[in-house]
């Protein structure tokens, strides 16, 4: 399953990479609640949230950040 983040979302269209490809899909294919940031994963019936896997990558971003901005 090809893993994409959604990088912004503009006149009901998502902008989402995954590695080098970037895709833009209309809202109304996305799970409902989908936000910038979220990751989505890409099945044959469409597209699905992957709530665990955002929270980690929000975590490991909060982490890094944390690790180069402390005084």
């Amino acid at each position: 399953m090809k893993i994409y983040s959604v990088d912004r979302i503009e006149n009901n269209v998502a902008v989402c990479e995954c590695e080098s490809e970037i895709i833009k899909i209309p809202t109304s294919q996305l799970p409902s609640g989908t936000r910038e940031g979220d990751l989505l994963g890409k099945t044959d019936s469409g597209f699905i949230a992957l709530p665990d896997e955002t929270a980690q990558k929000k975590k490991s971003l909060f982490e890094l950040q944390k690790s180069l901005f402390k005084k």
